[in-house]
């Protein structure tokens, strides 16, 4: 059985040009503010439904996900206590 998702990471993949207004309060909310940002954010049930209605301006990945693909990109340890 897979370790439980503890955290997401959630990068802004597009930009606000042409989005509605309350969408962009939605990526706001996450701690969004620019592109290519990625925030970690705690994994409960209203912040995967603020995700869903704004996914197509979001990448989203996994605790297990991110750090071996950011690990691989810069060659750092992944913490022992995560």
């Amino acid at each position: 059985m897979s370790a439980p998702v503890n955290s997401l990471f959630v990068t802004l993949k597009r930009s606000f040009a042409g989005t509605r207004e309350h969408h962009i309060n939605i990526v706001r909310s996450l701690g969004l503010t620019y592109r290519e940002q990625t925030k970690e954010i705690a994994n409960n049930a209203s912040v995967r439904g603020a995700i869903k209605k704004v996914q197509h301006l979001l990448t989203v990945e996994t605790d297990a996900e991110y750090y071996p693909r950011v690990n691989q990109h810069t060659g750092l340890k992944q913490d022992a206590e995560r």
